[in-house]
């Protein structure tokens, strides 16, 4: 009867984890997903944020490359109603991380009012998408 109870006690325990997970799942891509339908919310992960100088003193080949592409990061108006850039000291980025499942950076994320359209580390494959996505307006 002890084992039965301590049984008992461990698969709630474990159902009451993965019910905190999905909570926090959906909680976290309902805040990161346009409410209308036709609109679209892009996210961009990177690891750290380049200061002024670092050109000159990243030594870090990996932060060079993100850095790079950072400032040569352009995505044409219109396109999209919410441009947002989490980095690593920002107050949301341990959750959105661990939700979505980031493991790289940058990563890139579109969201529509669905779900997650994209996810890449490739920016041609992002700029592609972007492309295609037809011109719109966006009411603020």
């Amino acid at each position: 009867m002890k084992n039965f109870i301590v049984l008992l006690v461990c698969f709630s325990l474990l159902a009451g984890c993965s019910n905190l997970e999905k909570a926090k799942e959906i909680r976290v891509l309902g805040q990161m997903k346009p409410d209308q339908e036709g609109h679209y919310h892009f996210y961009s992960f990177w690891s750290a944020v380049p200061d002024e100088n670092w050109e000159e003193t990243e030594t870090d080949e990996e932060l060079r490359r993100q850095f790079e592409l950072y400032f040569s990061f352009d995505v044409p108006v219109g396109k999209l109603s919410v441009i947002s850039y989490q980095f690593a000291d920002s107050g949301h980025f341990k959750d959105y991380v661990e939700v979505l499942d980031v493991e790289e950076f940058p990563t890139f994320i579109i969201l529509d009012h669905e779900g997650i359209v994209l996810r890449t580390t490739d920016v041609n494959e992002l700029l592609d998408f972007i492309h295609a996505l037809p011109d719109m307006e966006y009411e603020e």
